[in-house]
């Protein structure tokens, strides 16, 4: 029996494959942390979302030159993750409207999308990221093979039938690709729940169940699975936010990294309007964490790097660089009540410009500067020959 029939027919034994680094394993009953003993955020990043190519267009105007990228450039990136204390990459998608960025599926996924600068830009990173001792999450979704809904919260029949089954589809393809890999960490649902997961309303509940449940873990064993919704704490009362960690544990999900929100304002905005939301942020951390470590399950905060940019015919927003002030706020309001910082996103909002990583608008290259310079004052002996 080859691979692939073996990860067909032995979730078990895929499972096993795919996730032998205990850092990253799922938590069981004899092993789950406590609220008191799970690990504190240093105030750094240590992880960031990456793009191939973004299907917003708009959003990340400034980055599309990642379509056109080959081994080198992709190489140099996780390299400048790595160097500012970055140990963790989330791919948001890794097909766009249903065309893989591999090849080899396609008759259960799709045509490799054959515009792209490199052949496989993930298997590159995920070599490049096994070199530097970075771990990554594949994103088995963002836009399927049709388009009638950004989230699942609203499908009806017979929609979701036809994207969990490519969505299943997509994540048996990406472990069998990347899952015995040292840089696998596991999968990330890159479909934002919606907000009436968490308000009582079971319809988007049993929508995500069936997803999770019945289509990807009989399929992927015990490969963890991370989410990042967003602004939970400036959208839901108290009460619903008692829902979210019994939601969670339903939906068998390894790590929630809630979205802080603090990047939805124009450049030019006030930076307390943006922590507003943050520290609303902080306080349903405070609520939610001790439930969510007695289910097994990790919560990260999704630190947004990113401001609006101004003045598009269409009223579009476009992602530029965000006040390095009022990021380094939203890292110390966050590090002390979850256990890692990531953003949204260091390829195309904070990156350094180079030859090779000629992405991001110029405030990009001033806000990696900074970013850097505060590196070098907090933690001297770490990051002193940056």
């Amino acid at each position: 029996m080859d691979r692939r029939e073996f990860v067909k027919h032995t979730a078990t034994g895929l499972a096993a494959a795919a996730t032998g680094l205990s850092p990253w394993q799922k938590q069981s009953p004899g092993n789950q942390k406590t609220a008191e003993n799970a690990p504190q955020a240093q105030k750094l990043l240590t992880g960031s979302f990456m793009n191939v190519f973004h299907p917003n267009v708009w959003s990340m105007a400034y980055s599309d030159e990642t379509a056109r990228w080959g081994e080198d450039n992709w190489r140099a990136v996780l390299r400048d993750m790595h160097n500012i204390g970055m140990d963790t990459v989330i791919w948001a998608n890794t097909a766009l409207w249903g065309r893989p960025f591999f090849s080899g599926y396609e008759k259960t996924v799709g045509k490799r999308l054959r515009i792209l600068g490199c052949q496989d830009p993930l298997m590159v990173c995920a070599e490049e990221a096994d070199r530097l001792g970075m771990k990554i999450f594949y994103g088995f979704g963002l836009r399927g093979r049709v388009s009638q809904v950004r989230d699942y919260s609203g499908m009806e029949p017979y929609w979701p039938k036809v994207f969990f089954t490519w969505n299943r589809a997509l994540a048996v393809a990406l472990i069998e690709r990347y899952g015995d890999r040292p840089s696998f960490a596991g999968l990330y649902n890159p479909y934002e729940f919606s907000q009436k997961a968490f308000m009582g309303d079971d319809d988007p509940i049993n929508l995500y169940k069936k997803l999770i449940l019945e289509y990807l873990r009989p399929a992927i064993g015990n490969v963890k699975i991370m989410i990042s919704p967003g602004c939970l704490g400036s959208k839901l009362t108290e009460a619903q936010l008692d829902n979210v960690p019994r939601v969670m544990e339903q939906m068998d999900i390894d790590i929630l990294a809630p979205q802080d929100c603090a990047g939805r304002d124009y450049f030019d905005a006030p930076i307390e309007k943006a922590l507003k939301r943050v520290r609303a942020q902080v306080r349903a951390y405070k609520r939610i964490r001790k439930p969510l470590n007695d289910a097994g399950i990790t919560l990260w905060a999704n630190c947004e790097t990113f401001a609006r940019e101004h003045c598009h015919p269409d009223g579009r927003k476009v992602s530029i660089a965000g006040s390095f002030e009022r990021i380094k706020q939203q890292m110390a309001l966050q590090a002390p009540h979850v256990e890692k910082l990531i953003t949204w996103i260091y390829p195309g909002v904070m990156n350094k410009r180079t030859e090779l990583v000629n992405i991001g608008h110029p405030s990009t290259d001033k806000l990696y500067h900074k970013y850097v310079k505060y590196l070098k004052k907090e933690f001297p002996a770490r990051f002193k020959n940056l």
